[in-house]
């Protein structure tokens, strides 16, 4: 019997499931998300600290990884555009159950 295999995820299909990573992170951490409902915004997430009613705006990257030449991995996103940081919007990642924000860039060796 053959099996069908599930196509390759879309660039799109993975920045929808970091968003939902990233939001199910802060609801843990006993934070109120609110998520655009655009496909489309500089804004992905509106994040609100109930103890000290901070709010913080974040658009989510997904990781990219990639090996070099000397074994050394590196993840990173990019960068909050201009128009952004003028609004005061960071970029936000999750990576192994951690969250990272702008400018995000980690360095391994494997």
């Amino acid at each position: 019997m053959k099996r069908n295999r599930l196509p390759k995820l879309s660039a799109k299909r993975k920045g929808d499931i970091s968003e939902l990573q990233v939001t199910t992170y802060f609801l843990k951490k006993g934070y109120d998300v609110f998520r655009n409902v655009s496909s489309t915004g500089i804004i992905d997430l509106v994040v609100f600290c109930p103890i000290t009613k901070e709010i913080f705006l974040y658009d989510v990257k997904t990781m990219t990884k990639y090996k070099r030449e000397d074994n050394t991995t590196n993840i990173y996103t990019n960068q909050t555009t201009e128009e952004q940081r003028q609004i005061g919007i960071e970029v936000v990642a999750l990576h192994k159950g951690k969250i990272y924000k702008d400018p995000i860039k980690i360095n391994n060796t494997i």
